[in-house]
């Protein structure tokens, strides 16, 4: 990335509901557009359509353009630094500690934060040689110095999600995510104490984050959020 291209890029400030747009603090669904939702919110790094984004996801996805992913974690590791120190805020609302941050909040709450991806079938990945939401996963964790765990495993096949539309995005994903052989949550830390981010490039319904969401949830995970590149 040259710098001039670096600059284009424009970075998204104010998050909106993922279910219908109006803006709303985190990426956080709003409570009317949360039903059957696993994940209780969205956050967005940057415009699908603004600069070079849009072609920097295609090269790092088709075209083994791998380098890419570090100039986007970057840009992820930022926006979730500045947005979800909001969120853990918000775990203890009732605190009257004015020098309450999100160092305190940690440890007063005892919140284990990790990161973690969306998976891709095996074949699909042993054909492409690596995932792009895993590299993004790894390179925000090492630059903020969150946790990165590989517990999802997708057991089957499904079409692309770009191909579909609605309804049928929810259809080709239900029950296709699960927890890898031997992954125990509790093994992690308090269940009640467990949220988890989960990484992946692109987001247009959510239903890929929300099914990830929904293994976890069901796996005794107390929050789950998605982080993603940007909506498409």
């Amino acid at each position: 990335m040259c710098q001039k291209c670096q600059q284009t890029i424009v970075p998204v400030v104010s998050q909106v509901c993922p279910e219908c747009g109006k803006l709303s603090e985190n990426g956080k669904y709003h409570q009317k557009c949360s039903k059957d939702k696993a994940i209780k919110g969205v956050i967005c790094a940057a415009y699908f359509e603004e600069g070079p984004v849009r072609e920097m996801i295609h090269n790092l996805k088709y075209n083994s353009v791998t380098e890419l992913a570090e100039p986007l974690g970057k840009l992820m590791a930022e926006v979730l630094r500045d947005n979800f120190k909001l969120q853990i805020l918000n775990f203890k609302s009732n605190s009257n500690d004015k020098n309450f941050n999100i160092k305190n909040s940690l440890k007063i709450e005892n919140l284990k934060l990790l990161i973690t991806w969306v998976p891709l079938h095996w074949r699909r990945q042993a054909q492409r040689g690596y995932n792009q939401s895993e590299l993004l996963a790894r390179g925000i964790g090492e630059r903020i110095g969150l946790e990165v765990k590989n517990i999802l495993v997708k057991k089957k096949s499904t079409k692309r999600q770009a191909e579909l539309s609605g309804e049928k995005r929810r259809k080709n994903l239900k029950s296709v995510f699960q927890l890898k052989n031997g992954v125990d949550l509790s093994n992690l830390g308090n269940l009640r104490n467990l949220v988890f981010i989960i990484v992946d490039d692109v987001c247009a319904t959510g239903s890929t984050l929300n099914e990830c969401g929904r293994v976890l949830k069901r796996a005794g995970a107390k929050e789950v959020w998605g982080l993603v590149v940007c909506r498409g």
